[in-house]
């Protein structure tokens, strides 16, 4: 999958008549991070993936699955879960603590992004000062295990069948600081 994004966001550019070093500023990021990210050499956050559809006109989605729109209903059976998409929790590479599943990636004309999520124990590690923040709004479910919501300057202590939806803007950290597994749903949405 990580191939796909890379040579999906290349396409893109190029159809586009955008340079690397084009892309990499109205992106935000470094022109050497984008070639990275084209070349499948390193991940992308979902924040910077995000600021890259914007950057070409594109929807997350098409980054994630191809460019074409599709009308048809997808479904992903359990079994499909585990070995799907997986990505950095940050532009570093630092939040390597999260992996993302997505559960709709063959919907290349989605403006959700519902993914599970798999939040490795924190490990009594601080909470970064670095936050996630973007355009949109999310939606996150715990499965297993309890999960920790940074938001602004509030922390939100969320257990199995608890919920919180909130605006991705304000800067944001999700951890897990038990020792167990910690799983959710989680639902991005990004506007277009």
């Amino acid at each position: 999958m990580l191939a796909i994004i890379g040579q999906v966001i290349r396409q893109l550019r190029e159809e586009n008549g955008i340079s690397q070093e084009e892309l990499a500023s109205r992106a935000g990021i470094s022109a050497d991070k984008l070639a990275q990210i084209e070349n499948n050499e390193a991940n992308a956050s979902l924040g910077v993936l995000i600021r890259i559809a914007r950057a070409l006109g594109a929807k997350v989605s098409a980054l994630m699955a191809g460019k074409d729109e599709d009308h048809q209903a997808v479904v992903t059976r359990s079994n499909e879960i585990a070995g799907n998409l997986t990505f950095a929790g940050d532009e570093t590479g630092r939040n390597g603590h999260l992996h993302f599943f997505s559960l709709a990636a063959a919907k290349t004309d989605r403006h959700m992004e519902p993914m599970v999520v798999e939040i490795a124990p924190s490990g009594g590690a601080a909470v970064p000062e670095l936050r996630s923040e973007h355009s949109g709004q999310e939606f996150i479910y715990v499965l297993e295990g309890e999960a920790t919501l940074y938001y602004g300057e509030q922390t939100y202590t969320l257990h199995v069948g608890d919920s919180i939806y909130y605006d991705s803007v304000v800067p944001h950290f999700l951890a897990n600081e038990t020792t167990g597994t910690t799983r959710v749903l989680a639902v991005v949405y990004t506007p277009y």
